[in-house]
């Protein structure tokens, strides 16, 4: 007895096999002309989680530990933590419109920074703080030779 490929469901083409699904463990087809892979009769398998849980990762982030910890701490992936805070932050959170922009041009600074003429000894550091940018707070740092 002969098994018959199914058909594209697509384009209702003949398919041939082309693999299988390891988490499904099921074989896996490919259509001739469109070249649609597809397997019949697929397991979703979507494990979602919990709101609290959700929740958790976000407080943990606003705490301040990065994104990798929280994933490795709670055994998700980081880029599902990250979808859950910018989500958050969509929902709850506007974006601040800046009423001006301040253009700054840091090409020389890091020319002069980069080019020391020697690769030792002790140079001092001169960092200056501006707090009243509207998107946050802006450093300036300057080696004074």
């Amino acid at each position: 007895m002969c098994i018959e490929n199914p058909k594209c469901p697509k384009c209702s083409a003949k398919t041939w096999k082309n693999g299988h699904v390891r988490k499904q463990n099921k074989q896996r087809f490919k259509c001739s002309q469109c070249h649609h892979q597809f397997v019949e009769n697929p397991e979703i398998i979507v494990a979602a989680k919990p709101e609290w849980f959700k929740v958790l990762a976000q407080l943990l982030y606003m705490m301040g530990m990065s994104m990798n910890s929280i994933a490795r701490l709670l055994q998700v992936s980081a880029s599902s933590v990250l979808g859950w805070v910018r989500t958050f932050a969509e929902n709850n959170y506007s974006k601040p419109i800046p009423s001006s922009s301040i253009v700054m041009e840091l090409d020389e600074m890091w020319h002069y920074i980069g080019s020391k003429k020697t690769s030792f000894g002790y140079g001092k550091l001169l960092i200056e703080l501006q707090t009243s940018l509207l998107t946050g707070n802006v450093g300036i740092a300057v080696q004074i030779p």
